[in-house]
């Protein structure tokens, strides 16, 4: 039954699939996602990766890199996409969430201010400009905190940005994309 499900979530077409908002079924072949080491870096006047992804302690975990920049630099988005949310959520404090192919989502956080126009179902291009770094939320300095997520998973982002290799990054499955919906 597992397998139907699969092939009845492959058949359907990418474009019909995005016309209704879901993501497009993950690559059958198990190879990370096209996006994986070509996204180009969200933060433009970047100074250093200050916090990584992963344990912070005995019960803690980083669900994305932080990435020091000035106070109120732009942030670009690293790949094309829709805006699937903007606003302040919780301790994140201002972020935008973009879904990108393959159902990608990816988060920027602790944003000082969005760029015109950026709101939910905006298409953003690559490298455009959709907000500026920031202190909102429990932030202690001004940064860029980055995620990305797959089936609402994150995962760690440096490949995605080629600071580190794709080898190990699984796509979604489409089976768990069907359940999902």
């Amino acid at each position: 039954m597992r397998k139907s499900l699969v092939v009845l979530w492959a058949a359907f077409p990418a474009a019909f699939l995005s016309s209704l908002g879901l993501p497009a079924p993950a690559r059958a072949d198990g190879a990370p996602p096209a996006l994986c080491g070509h996204m180009l870096m969200p933060a433009v006047a970047l100074k250093e990766l200050s916090r990584g992804f992963g344990p912070t302690g005995r019960h803690g975990f980083h669900t994305g890199v932080d990435l020091t920049a000035p106070y109120g630099s732009p942030v670009r988005a690293p790949a094309a996409g829709v805006v699937v949310y903007a606003g302040w959520y919780f301790e994140y404090g201002n972020i935008i969430d973009l879904r990108h192919q393959d159902g990608i989502v990816t988060r920027y956080a602790h944003l000082s201010s969005f760029a015109q126009g950026i709101t939910t179902g905006a298409t953003v291009a690559e490298g455009a400009v959709i907000g500026s770094v920031g202190t909102s939320g429990r932030a202690h300095g001004a940064h860029l905190h980055f995620e990305v997520r797959i089936d609402g998973r994150a995962i760690d982002p440096r490949p995605f940005l080629a600071l580190a290799s794709c080898d190990g990054v699984k796509g979604p499955e489409p089976i768990e994309e069907a359940r999902a919906r």
